[in-house]
């Protein structure tokens, strides 16, 4: 069985992006523009996926978390905006200004520090589900 959206590689003259391939995206859109956004300075590419929200810089093949949903262990859900490790950076020239603190990791380590990261806010989940 299929799904619109999954398998998506992105493909720039720097190189191509094929980490999103096991990850929804895209489901429901047929125009797919209205999800991915190219900056001003053409640097940096947003992508609004159906979990999460990306921005990949397309000249160091490296990739941030904006917003992700965390699911925990009994169907508790949060919606973040991606806070790990200390980095910092805004970034102008889309719709909106977009202020990521979550550090842009290289294709080969997205998945590990992502897993980290989501790791980390299931515990955070559980503690609070559990104070309930």
């Amino acid at each position: 069985m299929g799904c619109d959206a999954y398998g998506v590689t992105l493909k720039t003259s720097f190189g191509d992006f094929d980490v999103f391939k096991n990850i929804p995206i895209l489901i429901g859109h047929t125009d797919h523009s209205k999800c991915i956004e190219q900056s001003k300075c053409n640097r940096y590419l947003l992508l609004r996926g159906e979990f999460g929200t990306y921005i990949l810089d397309i000249k160091d093949q490296s990739i941030s978390v904006y917003k992700t949903t965390i699911r925990g262990e009994n169907n508790e859900w949060s919606e973040d905006q991606a806070i790990f490790g200390k980095d910092k950076t805004h970034i102008n020239g889309f719709s909106r200004h977009y202020y990521l603190q979550f550090p842009f990791v290289r294709q080969a380590s997205f998945y590990e520090v992502l897993g980290k990261y989501e790791v980390l806010r299931k515990e955070q989940i559980q503690a609070a589900v559990d104070a309930l």
